[in-house]
């Protein structure tokens, strides 16, 4: 008792937090979500998850850019199907470059639908456990340097 009077009597009161007190940011789980349906990558960066954020946005910025010239090269192949009436081989021809670059859109666009729907249940997921205590008490594992200027990997496990 007479510690823990001594204690507060010299530390000021903004540094005697219980440990139950500090603040973990929680994100909005919809917050989350809306922001990756509407940029890729969006709701990753929103729950400090840089890394899924860019694989999220490079992805479906590929994903869109493939869409976009395989629109374009269908659009191409289907003017010049139409357009050669006098060469029957150029026009069987033209016409399954057509289908080609239209099934290769299509797939495209449905991947990108999942990725868009992946990409904002992972956002929300993440959200909902970003104040989820995430410490694995079974196990420590530690690489780094060792005593001696050498290399140190230590496994500890814990059995309870």
């Amino acid at each position: 008792m007479l510690s823990a009077m001594l204690v507060s009597a010299i530390v000021p009161q903004g540094y005697c937090q219980a440990p139950d007190s500090i603040k973990i940011r929680k994100t909005n789980p919809t917050g989350a979500l809306f922001r990756s349906a509407v940029v890729p990558g969006w709701g990753q960066f929103y729950n400090r998850k840089y890394i899924k954020a860019v694989i999220f946005a490079g992805g479906q910025g590929w994903l869109a850019n493939g869409i976009y010239h395989d629109w374009k090269n269908a659009d191409r192949h289907e003017k010049n199907f139409k357009n050669a009436f006098d060469d029957p081989v150029y026009q069987a021809a033209e016409f399954a470059k057509f289908e080609d670059a239209r099934d290769s859109r299509n797939l495209k666009m449905w991947i990108m639908a999942a990725a868009i729907f992946y990409s904002m249940f992972d956002a929300y997921v993440d959200a909902q456990l970003s104040d989820f205590d995430q410490t694995d008490n079974a196990f420590e594992v530690y690489i780094g340097p060792g005593e001696m200027n050498d290399f140190e990997v230590s496994f500890t496990f814990y059995i309870q």
